[in-house]
């Protein structure tokens, strides 16, 4: 992927790939834990990590999550761009506040028809990434289609 080509894309992920109804409507019922990760960069391309999770993870925990995801996987680190990204998932990670322009967050509730204005918006400013912020299956499944539909998706 050229970096063109990337400036290009939009990766659809969520807060977080630990959310209790996704434990028999997303994972596999006898899919242990440790494995979800591995199984939601399958299906998605970036999660986003309040400070308090990704920290508190730790260094062996950055460099398993560096291992379970591919290449092209980012982890969107809540933080202030000054924060140095912990070296293990540095080629994986990027630095961002909540309220960053390169962010879009939807719930259940949020409209399509809003969501590909945004996206399709004159600002200039275009996000990168388009987050579940209530890690509802059915909205990201449609909002993945939209992305597709939208020849964005990642």
């Amino acid at each position: 992927m050229t970096a063109s080509n990337d400036c290009a894309i939009v990766r659809l992920g969520a807060l977080g790939w630990s959310h209790p109804e996704w434990s028999e409507a997303f994972y596999p019922p006898d899919m242990p834990e440790e494995w979800r990760l591995t199984f939601f960069n399958t299906q998605y391309h970036c999660t986003f990590l309040e400070q308090a999770i990704w920290r508190q993870a730790g260094r062996e925990q950055w460099r398993q999550w560096h291992a379970d995801t591919h290449a092209a996987f980012r982890f969107l680190l809540e933080g202030d761009a000054y924060q140095p990204l912990p070296a293990e998932l540095r080629d994986k990670a990027v630095m961002l506040r909540p309220d960053d322009a390169s962010l879009l967050w939807f719930t259940r509730d949020s409209s399509l028809k809003e969501i590909a204005a945004y996206l399709s918006g004159s600002s200039g400013i275009k996000p990168r990434y388009v987050i579940s912020r209530d890690g509802d299956l059915s909205q990201m499944e449609r909002v993945a289609t939209l992305l597709e539909v939208m020849g964005l998706a990642g």
